[in-house]
């Protein structure tokens, strides 16, 4: 089995700015080890272009960035069976730059797929731009795997792929092995010695209910009954909860926002 994997860089820089946000922590000195992006794949491409400068940009804030994102490149590229594809900057319009890198991996995706070089494509994006990718991938043999982040993610995009995995601020930490990554939820706890009763609300993951309770003045627990359902989860963060099963597990919690108890 082959595997391909196809990395949108506009989307692992979104989500390295959206795990600051959602941690409150400053990630700037933190560099991502490629090496957790690119592991399992027999190829990884990785797909970004120079920055355009901005409106009123001083030419050494400009050269600034120039040279962060060389040097990202220059990881990427130094990370084995892991390759940047770099698209043309052009002008200042953010948006043409952008959807020439788009272009660029769409082709490649489908070349390689109706080549026969890999079994299955792992695409890692949110832009619903994709669409027409995906729809015409169904006639391909290729397994799509739609690497992204649900909860900014078109429902439309994620129906189209046949596996779709989670990429969330967990997993961002995880890329970067960040010191904080194992503290915000707590696992392995033994459901005898806390038991809780309370649920708070009811999701589904593989086909079976994953749960989270909470009882009066204590934290949050999770249990998922597919995966060691005799251990349980805690934090202080529900949400917390369900990202960090996510990003271990790698598979989707769906949850009913309007099941809540």
């Amino acid at each position: 089995m082959t595997k391909y994997a196809f990395i949108d860089g506009g989307f692992v820089d979104a989500m390295v700015r959206r795990t600051s946000e959602y941690f409150a922590t400053d990630l700037s000195l933190n560099k991502i080890d490629y090496r957790a992006i690119a592991g399992g794949h027999q190829r990884t491409f990785y797909y970004d272009a120079l920055p355009a400068k901005k409106d009123k940009e001083s030419d050494e804030d400009y050269e600034l960035r120039v040279r962060k994102k060389r040097e990202q490149f220059e990881l990427v590229n130094r990370t084995p069976f892991m390759h940047v594809r770099e698209g043309l900057t052009r002008g200042q319009n953010k948006t043409l730059r952008q959807k020439g890198v788009d272009i660029l991996l769409a082709i490649d995706v489908f070349k390689h797929a109706t080549s026969g070089h890999m079994s299955e494509a792992h695409i890692m994006t949110k832009d619903l731009d994709f669409f027409p990718l995906f729809e015409a991938l169904r006639d391909t043999p290729v397994a799509v795997h739609l690497h992204c982040y649900p909860a900014e993610t078109s429902n439309e995009l994620m129906a189209l792929a046949d596996v779709v995995v989670p990429v969330n601020p967990f997993k961002v930490l995880q890329w970067m092995h960040h010191q904080s990554r194992d503290s915000y939820v707590e696992w392995n706890i033994s459901i005898g010695d806390v038991n809780p009763q309370k649920l708070f609300i009811v999701g589904n993951c593989e086909g079976l209910d994953f749960y989270i309770y909470q009882d009066d003045g204590m934290p949050f627990f999770g249990r998922a009954m597919a995966y060691n359902p005799s251990s349980l989860m805690r934090s202080n963060h529900w949400e917390h909860i369900v990202d960090d099963f996510e990003a271990r597990v790698g598979k989707r919690v769906y949850l009913d926002q309007s099941a809540k108890r």
